[in-house]
């Protein structure tokens, strides 16, 4: 989850259907903290699909 995020925020034009899928089949109960990230992981998942458009 936290790799498909990643790609999502380096190359949002070039995400690999994988992690598109990932990122789409999300639980909307995603719990959990990164270390080192400003928001849970649900959070990032969110901004994620935002910044795809969807």
């Amino acid at each position: 989850m936290s790799a498909a995020v990643a790609l999502a925020r380096r190359r949002p034009t070039a995400l690999p259907d994988e992690a598109l899928t990932v990122l789409i089949d999300a639980d909307d109960e995603i719990t959990g903290v990164v270390p080192g990230w400003d928001r849970p992981l649900r959070g990032h998942v969110a901004l994620a699909l935002q910044r795809l458009g969807l």
